[in-house]
């Protein structure tokens, strides 16, 4: 759904601000997409692409701005945030958004493409170490 914005609201400042953060991607030739996460009508954390910059594959600018808010909030749950970003976030993206449970994601281009990654073969070996009894034995201890 496309939402028309209306000058002088607050969807169309938070995008304004996304805009300024991906013009500062080009500095650095990456992607010009930039991100603003905002919770209670105020601007908690912003960030730009920096996969070429700093040579990182999860350099987007939503998982970046996303690791600052949670420093800031001191939580990696930001259920009380929302997200605003240039670009429709890829399927890396829309999976860190839904880990650290933001309510909504604002967008203004629709991904035209997806990139032509090649398939990751995927293969399961027996648990020799005992992951299962690890990861099992954490959340018991937790919900105790």
């Amino acid at each position: 759904m496309c939402v028309p914005f209306i000058i002088g609201d607050n969807m169309n400042k938070y995008m304004q601000i996304a805009v300024k953060e991906a013009k500062k991607s080009l500095k650095t030739d990456d992607v010009p997409i930039g991100a603003v996460i905002v919770e209670n009508n105020k601007i908690i954390a912003k960030a730009h692409n920096t996969r070429e910059k700093k040579h990182i594959v999860t350099g987007h600018a939503e998982i970046n701005a996303i690791e600052k808010a949670c420093k800031k909030k001191k939580t990696w749950h930001l259920t009380n945030c929302e997200l605003y970003v240039t670009l429709e976030p890829c399927e890396m993206c829309l999976s860190v958004i839904k880990q650290a449970r933001i309510k909504k994601i604002y967008y203004c281009v629709k991904q035209e493409k997806i990139p032509n990654i090649k398939k990751t073969e995927i293969i399961k070996l027996e648990d020799v170490e005992n992951s299962a009894k690890l990861i099992k034995d954490f959340f018991k201890n937790k919900r105790k």
